[in-house]
């Protein structure tokens, strides 16, 4: 009889309670008289950020010099003497493949191809890349132009290339066009945010701190010209280079010669043995370099007996650097294949190479 009791007074307090609970519940309007009730909510935008970077590295050139200034040689005189006229340990060409027609691509160092320049798409979407190249008559004296590098054997004759990417456009009178495609990459770019100043807070669009992946596109002029007898008072044209470019429509196809852009020091060997080491810093410099033959014996620069000297190079500020191997060293490396791998040891460790064929 008690436990009934005791369960009975439980049952009843549960049902107060839920009966309080009814009264809390219709406090909020009065459903006998049809009351109604609801809240609104603002809407607002966080923003908008405008995806799209358009950043284009376009060549430069040293202030005094001209990338594309070039001097022909019909009759040889520079091979047949030497380079005597010129200062010593200038350097030239091989003449077995000498094409008698030099751009001066270091101090004292001449050869038949001008040095290569850049244009670097640092954008986050395509761009497109307009070269145009014409000849221009200097004198009624000029020589001919050939239409191509194999240029005739009985009249003198000038043939002149311009390379972009991988493809040789015939230089004439006629201006010519070569259009390119250099893709970006969006993968270099986010949204972060950033303090203006005056204290608020805005999303910005902008390049991440560590990037990679940028296409670049090649551009160099080359040159041939007979082996033979000119006029005394015979000159040659004068050859007008521009570039510009524009974003690419968001249908395009990206280019397929682009190459890829690498910051930071670079190595490289031309067929005259000349090794150029560029882009140097103070903070990450120069530390040792190596060159290995096609039979795989190493050399450490430094090392002796294999004592080369470092030109154009400042320990304490980076820089270039150049290294001239002697004609004996170069014989020596071709007559071991010509293959060669040289390794750029830089101070903090990291590692460059370059493999070339040198003949």
């Amino acid at each position: 009889m008690k436990k009934t009791k005791k369960m009975m007074v439980f049952v009843l307090t549960a049902t107060m309670a839920l009966g309080n609970s009814a009264v809390t519940f219709a406090a909020d309007g009065d459903a006998a008289s049809g009351g109604t009730g609801g809240v609104s909510g603002s809407g607002a935008v966080e923003g908008h950020v405008e995806k799209e970077v358009l950043n284009v590295v376009l060549p430069t050139v040293s202030a005094g010099s001209s990338a594309f200034a070039y001097t022909m040689d019909p009759e040889r005189l520079i091979q047949g003497t030497d380079a005597a006229k010129y200062a010593e340990g200038t350097v030239f060409p091989d003449k077995d493949s000498d094409t008698g027609v030099y751009f001066l691509t270091d101090t004292n160092t001449y050869s038949n191809t001008s040095n290569t320049y850049q244009v670097i798409n640092k954008s986050s979407c395509d761009v497109d890349l307009t070269v145009k190249v014409k000849a221009t008559q200097n004198t009624a004296k000029d020589i001919a132009l050939a239409a191509s590098d194999a240029v005739s054997t009985t009249d003198p004759e000038l043939y002149l290339g311009l390379n972009v990417g991988t493809t040789e456009q015939v230089i004439s009178a006629t201006e010519m066009t070569v259009t390119k495609t250099i893709a970006g990459n969006s993968n270099n770019f986010n949204i972060t945010v950033q303090t203006k100043d005056d204290g608020t807070k805005e999303y910005v669009y902008q390049e991440k701190e560590s990037t990679f992946g940028w296409k670049a596109m090649n551009i160099n002029m080359t040159g041939t010209v007979s082996k033979l007898d000119i006029e005394e008072d015979t000159t040659a044209p004068t050859v007008d280079v521009t570039w510009s470019w524009a974003k690419a429509a968001d249908t395009s196809t990206p280019s397929t010669d682009a190459v890829e852009f690498v910051e930071g020091p670079q190595i490289s060997m031309d067929n005259n043995g000349l090794i150029t080491m560029t882009g140097f810093t103070s903070e990450q410099n120069y530390s040792s370099l190596a060159v290995t033959d096609g039979e795989g014996i190493k050399w450490d620069i430094g090392d002796s007996p294999y004592t080369w000297d470092l030109t154009n190079y400042d320990a304490a500020t980076g820089g270039d650097a150049n290294i001239q191997l002697s004609d004996g060293w170069r014989i020596f490396l071709i007559e071991k294949g010509g293959a060669v791998t040289l390794e750029l040891t830089l101070t903090d460790g990291t590692v460059k190479t370059f493999t070339t064929t040198i003949s």
